[in-house]
This record gives structure tokens, sequence and C-alpha cells, in this order.
């Protein structure tokens, strides 16, 4: 009898216990999401066109839907794991604070400016015309005419009235120490949107305000490591298809290729057999992440290093940071959510971001920077020719003749051009709701106003073209 009554007791116990899901279908591309007494334990995004709510069948939880608004409430509080279609876009609105979130990033609005990012593996903060990185790649600041860097590269200070790079020993050393504690503090949440947004629906005095004390730490990562070497063609072209995580090539004194991956999970081991590593041709020039079942939650970081005689050609990811350091080809480098890195490199250069910043140093090639948020910076490039950015400040420096003329555009940020004040310029600049600052460089002008000027120095030559909509266009000296 005992026996029986545990056995009842234990499928009582099931029986309460046991999970329920309740979809709610939405065709909005664009979606807002409130919560009443309600815990994530935990957010995924999936394919599809619904909202899936699964909860414990003893939990009282109601879905509302009202045109583009879910509204999912309970009157004690309720456990929930929230699975959300991934081609969408949600807002969490509460007295005024505004979070808006997909599978890719996290953006926290105050107002109408945006404060606080999460993307591509870091932290990105706004503060009127100052921008702070934080991320794997170390901390860089960015302010109207400032710009700092601390990563792997060293200490790097650029301003108006001073300019240091520490990139030696020390430097290196310092700078590499603090990319490590950037990777793994800020590094790793940069790419969890759904961590980021269930620790701030958890958070009880979540009002509206954000509440931003929760835990960094690195939770339950497993990894998985890919190696592989190529004898390569000389001449071969270097192709490389990433769909989630960086790509990062270099070049080396060997004579092979060296494909070097890091695999990334917060789920189980079992998510590594939804993706595969594929090497199209037997010299290892075709490089690509292969998604073999749907929605796979894994990033791959690649480290390639090419031998002389390779020539970088088609590199894309979905969602990830490309650096490329002292390699030649023709290249096209393209990613949805990421920064795009070139240095000490030849050829020809055309880097396209939908979501992050664009840096070019010392190339030698026709060069143009094309991204929809984020700031673009290019020195020591004397072949550039286009650098656009629709939310973003542009940098460049210009230290000898052009040989291009150049098209630079911002819709909300500043322009700032440093140029060697003995060059033969033309200048076309304009700015809707700020001013244009000279800073003593000696223009003769056509026309001129606070925020308009077509003139030229010196005797005029190749044509500096600079828009910005919002935001100062600053000419600065640049000292020999």
């Amino acid at each position: 009898m005992m026996r029986s009554i545990l056995v009842l007791i234990m499928v009582t116990a099931v029986l309460t216990l046991s999970a329920v899901t309740q979809d709610v279908p939405v065709k909005e591309k664009n979606i807002t999401l409130e919560f009443e007494n309600i815990h994530i334990k935990d957010i995924e995004f999936i394919s599809g066109n619904k909202i899936e709510i699964e909860h414990a069948k003893n939990a009282d939880v109601t879905i509302v839907k009202e045109k583009q608004k879910v509204i999912i409430k309970a009157d004690k509080t309720a456990k929930i794991d929230l699975f959300l279609p991934s081609e969408k876009i949600y807002t969490l609105m509460e007295d005024g604070g505004k979070i808006e979130f997909n599978e890719n990033r996290v953006t926290i609005i105050e107002g109408e400016n945006k404060v606080v990012e999460f993307r591509d593996g870091g932290l990105f903060v706004t503060d009127n015309d100052e921008t702070v990185e934080i991320s794997a790649d170390g901390i860089i600041v960015n302010s109207d005419d400032e710009h700092v860097e601390i990563s792997s590269r060293g200490i790097i200070v650029e301003a108006p009235d001073e300019s240091q790079h520490i990139t030696g020993f020390w430097g290196q050393l310092l700078g590499g120490a603090i990319n490590f504690i950037t990777k793994y503090s800020i590094g790793w949440i940069g790419n969890n949107p759904g961590f980021i947004v269930k620790h701030i629906i958890n958070d009880d005095d979540y009002a509206g305000g954000v509440n931003m004390n929760f835990n960094l730490s690195d939770g339950d990562k497993i990894t998985k490591e890919f190696h592989e070497t190529f004898n390569p063609k000389r001449g071969c072209k270097l192709n490389v298809h990433n769909r989630n995580g960086k790509v990062e090539i270099k070049s080396w004194k060997e004579d092979y290729i060296d494909i070097s991956a890091i695999l990334e999970t917060n789920k189980s081991e079992d998510e590594f057999e939804k993706i595969k590593i594929e090497v199209l041709d037997e010299d290892g020039c075709t490089i690509k992440t292969k998604e073999l079942k749907k929605n796979p939650k894994v990033s791959v970081n690649y480290e390639i290093k090419v031998p002389e005689g390779v020539k970088v050609s088609e590199i894309n990811s979905s969602n990830g940071k490309i650096l490329i350091i002292d390699c030649e080809g023709d290249m096209n480098l393209n990613t949805s959510n990421g920064k795009i890195e070139v240095f000490d490199s030849n050829g020809k250069f055309i880097a396209k971001s939908s979501n992050g910043g664009i840096e070019f140093v010392n190339l030698s090639g026709i060069a143009e920077a094309i991204t929809s948020n984020g700031a673009i910076r290019v020195v020591r490039t004397p072949e550039f020719k286009k650098g656009v950015t629709s939310n973003g400040k542009i940098t460049i420096e210009i230290e000898e003749k052009m040989k291009n003329d150049i098209y630079l555009s911002t819709s909300n940020g500043s322009i700032n051009i440093s140029i060697d004040p003995t060059l033969d310029l033309n200048i076309d600049a304009s700015t809707s709701n700020s001013r244009i600052d000279l800073n003593g460089i000696e223009v003769t002008s056509s026309k001129f106003s606070k925020n308009s000027l077509i003139g030229k120095i010196n005797k005029g030559g190749t044509k500096i073209t600079a828009s910005t909509s919002n935001g100062n266009i600053k000419f600065y000296k640049l000292e020999k």
C-alpha cells in the first residue's frame, strides 16, 4: 500500500511540474514585449514567425497580443523559457526607458540617443561626441578630436597637440594584458543578447531605467578547437565564409597556410554537431563554416596565417570582426555585425559593415569604407577614395599627395581631417546643423559660411568632399 501511495505522489508531482508551451503568431517585424511577474530562465532565438513560451503546467501564465505588442503576465511570479523568432527586432519599454534587441545585439536608448550597446563581443558607450569601446580588442576611446587605444598593438594616443605610439615590447605587454581582461569580462556577453536581456528582465529594480548590475562571468561556455595546414599554389586567392565569429588573417614567413579556429557555445557539446568547417579545395584557399542544422548556437573564431604569394580575396562573416594584417590582394571584406580593420597591406580594399567601425592604417592601393553604424578611421592610405557611414565619426589623416579625389559622408557624426598644409587641395565641405573649423589652415574660398565651405588650399588639386547632417567638420594641421 505504502509503495502505491509513493508512486501516486510521484506521478502527481510529475504531472504538476510538466511543461506546457504557448505559441503567439507574430507577423510584424518590430515587436514590443511587456512582462508582469515573469522570471526568465532562458531566452533562445529560433526560426519561424511565432513566439513560444514554455512554463510549468501549474503556472498561471497569460499572454495578450495587441497589434505589435505581446504581454506575458502571471498573478504570481512564474518562470518561463522564451523562444523568439530570430528575424525580428524586440523592444522593452517602461517609464521612458527603451531597450532594443535581436539575436545579434542589445541597444539601450535614453531619449533619442543610443547610449549603450552590446554587440560583436563588446560594450560600446556613447556620450555626446565621445564613444568608448570595451571588447576583446581592448579599450578604444574616440572623442571629437582624440583617439586613444589600449590593445594588443600597444598604447596609442592621437590628438591635435599630442601623438604617442607605444607599440614596442612594453606597450604590447600592457595592451595585451588589458586585452585579456576585457575579453573574459565584457567580450563574451557582447555575443549573447539573450543572456543580457534575461538579466535585465529578471532584475527586481527594472522599471524602465536600466540596472546593469548583473554577473558578467563566462558562464558555462564550451570550446572546441580546429586546426589544419595546407600547401597553397602561389597566387591562390583566399576566401573565407564564416557565419558567426571573427576572421583574423596575418602573413607569416612559413610556406604553408595555417588555419586555426576556436568553436564556442553556451549550450552543450551537441551544438558543435550543427556546423562543420569545410576546406573546399586542396590548397586550403577556400574556407567555409557550413550550417548542418537550423539555428546553431555556435560561434567560430578563425585565425589564419598565410605565406607570401597568397592573395586575400572574399572574406565574409555574418556576425564578427574581420582583421587583416600585412597581407596582399584585391579584398572584398563584408560583415553584418562587426568591425573591419586592415593594417600594413597592399592591393585593393572594399570594406562593408552593416554595424561596425572600419579602420585602414598604412595601406597601399585603392580603399573604400562603407558602414551603416560605426566610425571610420583612415591613416597613411594615400589612395583612399570613399568613407560613408550613417551613424559614426570619420577621422582621416592626409600626409602626402593624394592619388584620388576623396568623398566623406556621415549622417550623424563629426568629420576630422588632418592634412599636411603644404599640399595642393580643393575642399568642398558642408554640415547641416553644426560648424566648420579650419584651425589655422589657409583656404582661398569661393564660398565660406559657418556650415559650408568651397575653396582650395595652396594651388588646389585633388578634391576632398566632406558632408555631415549632424556634426562638426574640423581641419587640423598635420606636421611632418
